[in-house]
């Protein structure tokens, strides 16, 4: 029996986990939760109220993005999300919270813009280019990681969402980190994962 992944077709932190099942050939279903008006059930399995939860075949409940793809690395270890030793394992998880963070602060901004605080939107903004400028150093050196795995995921799955919600001039600005997430989408994981525009 596949596992069910409980999710929001937008919501960066479920499509790295999203990839990383696709990567690993898991397969699952997807269960898509109304963030805007969270059924009673949902909140059961999910003690932080937030997407994804992974509900396994066995009925194993896993919550948290970075726990999933931790879990799932524990029971299916090939191929690898993570990496061979631990300097791999270090840059993935390095990455990995690089992406979380691009996508936190992401959130935020576009909440504070929703509600005209664009000062605070500015801040998260900013906080956005620093990460980003983070990640577009590390591309081409020994700090990234030298196999896809979840770090690329989590980079490509908060970029995704940042464009989604404020549009992608400062993905632009960064050619190199722009020209690798461009090469990124001909992986069948990560273009079949894309969330949907908003109208």
């Amino acid at each position: 029996m596949p596992c069910t992944l409980h999710t929001s077709l937008r919501s960066p932190y479920a499509r790295k986990v999203r990839i990383v099942l696709l990567e690993k050939e898991l397969p699952f279903e997807l269960s898509i939760v109304d963030l805007s008006a969270r059924p009673a059930w949902f909140a059961e399995l999910s003690p932080l109220g937030k997407v994804p939860v992974l509900v396994d075949d066995d009925g194993t409940r896993v919550f948290d993005s970075s726990v999933i793809v931790e879990y799932l690395e524990d029971r299916h270890p090939r191929p690898p999300m993570l990496g061979e030793g631990w300097r791999q394992r270090l840059r993935h998880r390095s990455l990995d919270e690089l992406g979380d963070f691009v996508a936190d602060q992401a959130v935020v901004a576009f909440q504070a813009r929703d509600r005209g605080e664009a000062v605070g939107a500015a801040l998260a903004l900013e906080r956005v280019g620093r990460a980003l400028d983070a990640a577009q150093a590390r591309l081409g050196t020994d700090e990234w990681p030298s196999a896809f795995g979840v770090g690329d995921a989590a980079v490509i799955s908060a970029v995704g969402y940042f464009v989604l919600r404020h549009g992608d001039a400062m993905i632009r600005e960064r050619a190199r980190l722009a020209a690798w997430l461009e090469a990124q989408h001909a992986r069948p994981s990560v273009a079949s994962t894309v969330p949907p525009t908003i109208t």
